[in-house]
């Protein structure tokens, strides 16, 4: 980090010197070493550099996209200013820009009205020890929830095309061509509960998940019997059953695109009529946003297992349903410890996005009674179909050291799915109240009345979203 300031010099936390700026180059460095004990003992400490310089090549944060950000003092002599080494950094962070969309209904029209945006990932928020006590996190966060209100407003026409909206249902907001885009929201995903940065104005959101255990197969076991200690992962993977295919890189795109064509034509507008009291809000899962989680892993795998995976998910297409109803899920995994001990606590494959793809599912009783009471042949392909992709995953995390399979926060149609399932060993389902709670501040949007976070439902919050 900066230089060392004696504790007696450090100003208030509420200190008008204070001020939250943008890290120079040779602060990211000094910052990711602080944060190596924390966050990456599954890797050295010149590979977790390595990783985190890795991360701010990758499309998602290119170009601006992602943002270092320091707590610092402004009353640094101009000469500690410059030189880098010098000033504190008091407190920091990271924030990375997605895309994003808000739809609420407007009965005056009859209309859905969307809005196309942009929302900041909050992420590594980190406190030197030798800093911590002293309020400086509640006061980089009180003017980085201000801050990100405006930051990085760009024109529509410099931002990456989206899906086009059905103009029958839905319309943009009025001037919109015209209009810087809109920042809608911030999120970010506590580790340490929902109090802290509830009271900064990041509202907690469900934060539930399900556990699926690893499961061998027949031939992972045989390998890894005569595998080394340097590779405990199987050769090759096994045969997939009939139905079923793996998720690669060059399968994902086209994925990617009917499903945030379809979140933003058909789910969000449907949800905005049935609730006109709320605003849906979304972050798109886009590729550039699942990529960002899979270059992620393929660093992590590399170094730790030398080999990078090739499965990413699986995607299940009986012929009878005419590839009308293809069910899917991507997936990475995380490590936070390394394999020089038998403990795999902490290490997890995460399902990022699940899609059922001709069933709306909108996470309601609703939903689930369309499909369960009305239409219980689906209901017999859904179960056969999450059958034989958790399967496949409770396969990959057995073979790649992971603890367990996490899915955040099931609908409840897709609870019934795990219910009849019959998922070998079984699952567990977890109320999170400490790690990974996601919250969200609301910005507002142009033409969409409710400017309370408190009027918010944060559709498909899944691990996707995560920073």
């Amino acid at each position: 980090m900066g230089s060392t300031t004696p504790a007696t010099s450090l100003p208030s936390a509420s200190s008008p010197s204070l001020t939250l700026t943008l890290a120079h180059e040779d602060e990211r460095p000094k910052t990711w070493s602080l944060t190596h004990p924390m966050w990456g003992p599954a890797l050295s400490h010149s590979e977790y550099l390595a990783r985190e310089h890795f991360m701010t090549t990758l499309p998602l944060a290119k170009d601006g996209g992602l943002t270092h950000w320091i707590l610092t003092d402004s009353n640094n002599s101009p000469q500690a200013a410059e030189n880098n080494n010098q000033r504190p950094i008091l407190s920091s962070c990271e924030t990375l820009r997605k895309h994003a969309v808000a739809a609420r209904y407007d009965p005056s029209s009859d209309r859905v009205i969307l809005t196309e945006g942009i929302s900041h990932g909050i992420g590594s928020v980190f406190t030197d020890p030798q800093y911590r006590g002293k309020g400086y996190a509640n006061r980089m966060m009180q003017e980085l929830g201000k801050r990100l209100r405006t930051w990085q407003v760009t024109d529509k026409k410099d931002r990456p095309e989206s899906p086009p909206l059905p103009q029958a249902e839905t319309e943009t907001t009025p001037g919109k061509e015209e209009a810087e885009a809109t920042t809608l929201f911030s999120v970010l995903y506590s580790d340490i509960g929902k109090s802290f940065y509830a009271k900064n104005g990041w509202k907690a959101f469900p934060s539930a998940h399900v556990s699926f255990k690893p499961i061998k197969s027949s031939s992972s076991s045989s390998s890894s019997s005569s595998s080394s200690s340097s590779s405990p992962f199987s050769p090759a993977t096994p045969p997939f059953p009939p139905n079923l295919s793996p998720i690669s890189y060059h399968t994902l795109p086209p994925l990617c695109t009917l499903d945030t064509t379809h979140l933003l034509t058909q789910t969000l507008p449907t949800l905005a009529r049935a609730n006109p009291s709320k605003t849906h809000v979304a972050l798109l899962p886009d590729l550039d946003c699942l990529l960002w989680h899979l270059l992620r892993e393929d660093f992590m795998t590399q170094h730790i297992f030398q080999r990078t995976p090739s499965v990413r998910g699986a995607i299940y297409d009986c012929p009878d349903r005419n590839g009308q109803q293809r069910v899917w899920a991507v997936w990475t995994r995380s490590y936070y410890r390394g394999l020089e001990s038998e403990s795999i606590e902490g290490n997890h494959m995460h399902i990022l996005r699940f899609v059922m793809e001709g069933v709306e599912d909108l996470g309601d009783e609703e939903s689930l009674r369309k499909v369960t009471e009305d239409d219980p042949e689906t209901e017999r392909y859904l179960v056969e179909a999450f059958r034989a992709i958790l399967a496949v995953a409770q396969r990959e995390a057995a073979e790649w050291r992971v603890q367990d399979v996490q899915m955040w926060n099931p609908s409840p149609l897709v609870g019934r799915l795990i219910e009849k399932a019959g998922i070998e060993g079984g699952y567990e389902m977890v109320e999170r109240d400490m790690d990974s709670i996601p919250s969200l501040m609301w910005y507002g949007a142009e033409g969409i009345e409710g400017g309370r976070t408190e009027d918010v439902e944060w559709v498909a919050n899944e691990k996707y979203g995560w920073c």
